[in-house]
């Protein structure tokens, strides 16, 4: 007769067996629930966090005050004129750059914007306008880039009715001009004074000059009293570019017309 000792011995070490025997078992069990969902669907494999997408380092466009202001006189053929030349620069640690690329369904020239993240990875940007060409200047302009308005004034300076504006000024964005040597990364522009399409900008630091003698550089004054008004130059007007604040986008400088001449005075 075998001991209640024995038999207490080999009870365990069966069940030990039986476990052994089963685990394979319930480890391919628990493999299969993983790979089932809830309700009897498969599963989804948990998929790894994507890396978070690098934050762009943003222009900073500013408007130097009109300068150069003079008067062409109507004509038979032509408008009164208030001509001035206009100077936007990029005050920003962020480059300033537009790329062009042709819809096939319209044919323009669709514009987008590129940023750029600290260690130099492209962000993509949002679409800003189209290129045009401009055949009085001879090459390409994003559209729309700045707005001019002249308005009269109140004694104190105060803004109080647009009179005339130039609303949709395009611009060949390039860097000509070097502004501020503490911002520029490089005393050689990045951006060419050359205007081509697919590719345009302006540098940190620099800025882009268009000389009162060129097209577009004015309003049309005909038919205005004379008296003082104050001349606004707008940088990015509809706000479209990425930029680092849009508060700072304007520049003003007050005139007094007198016939067909024109002369700056200090602001109330």
């Amino acid at each position: 007769m075998t001991s209640r000792n024995a038999q207490a011995t080999a009870r365990p070490t069966a069940e030990r067996s039986l476990f052994h025997l089963a685990r394979p078992t319930l480890v391919r069990l628990g493999l299969a629930a993983a790979l089932v969902g809830p309700f009897g669907g498969p599963g989804v494999a948990a998929q790894p966090a994507a890396p978070p997408a690098p934050l762009p380092v943003l222009p900073d466009l500013r408007v130097l005050p009109p300068s150069s202001l003079y008067i062409v006189a109507a004509s038979d053929t032509s408008e009164r004129r208030l001509k001035f030349t206009t100077t936007i620069w990029n005050a920003g640690p962020g480059l300033l750059e537009v790329r062009g690329a042709e819809d096939p369904a319209t044919g323009e020239l669709t514009v987008r914007q590129v940023l750029y993240s600290a260690d130099g990875r492209e962000v993509p940007g949002d679409a800003v306008g189209t290129f045009d060409f401009e055949h009085r200047h001879g090459h390409l302009h994003l559209s729309g880039f700045a707005r001019y308005e002249l308005w009269t004034v109140a004694p104190d300076g105060a803004l109080v009715e647009l009179v005339a504006v130039n609303e949709k000024v395009g611009f060949c964005l390039m860097d000509n001009v070097l502004l501020d040597r503490e911002l520029a990364v490089s005393a050689e522009p990045r951006y060419p004074i050359d205007c081509e399409g697919d590719v345009q900008g302006i540098s940190p630091g620099y800025g882009d000059v268009y000389a009162a003698q060129l097209y577009e550089q004015d309003v049309v004054v005909t038919g205005l009293p004379d008296g003082r008004y104050a001349l606004v130059n707008v940088a990015n007007p509809e706000g479209v570019i990425s930029e680092a604040t849009l508060e700072n986008n304007r520049s003003v400088v007050y005139l007094v017309l007198e016939g067909d001449s024109v002369r700056v005075v200090d602001a109330p």
